[in-house]
């Protein structure tokens, strides 16, 4: 199969991709708000299973990591959709698709869908570093603020 043959090439038009945007925020957001109704707005353990499951498929191995080792190597894998950084105080997320999929909703940040990522990034980083992570919102907006907790 030649992936250049012209029978393969998608012609997408900047009005294809932000209908694409619209149709995944509004997909986010159904899947979010329907998690935190059934679970009562617990969505942390769903949020957890989920990292945990995403850690043991990733392609890296780190050896004896650190949480700042962690924090660099998703920083990479995930720079597609997001900036994020790891200081004394806290992760700060700069930019994040995440909170574009609620602008686009017009969903306030900090929400639900926001709730349910930051759990699944818990997760993500309990599994990497084999022990138990939580994180909650320190401030939320253009950029949002973390506190991680490892026990």
């Amino acid at each position: 199969m030649n992936t250049t043959d012209s029978k393969y090439v998608l012609d997408l038009s900047p009005e294809d991709y932000q209908k694409a945007k619209t149709e995944v925020a509004f997909l986010l957001d159904a899947f979010a708000s329907t998690i935190d109704n059934i679970m009562g707005g617990n969505t942390a353990p769903v949020g957890r299973i989920a990292g945990r499951d995403t850690a043991s498929k990733l392609p890296v191995h780190l050896e004896d990591p650190t949480l700042q080792d962690i924090i660099a190597t998703l920083r990479e894998q995930m720079k597609a959709g997001f900036d994020f950084s790891l200081d004394n105080n806290g992760l700060l997320f700069k930019s994040c698709i995440i909170r574009e999929m609620c602008a686009v909703r017009k969903i306030e940040t900090g929400g639900a869908l926001c709730h349910l990522f930051h759990s699944y990034f818990d997760g993500i980083i309990n599994g990497l570093l084999c022990r138990p992570v939580k994180s909650s919102f320190v401030s939320v907006g253009e950029e949002c603020r973390l506190q991680t907790a490892v026990q």
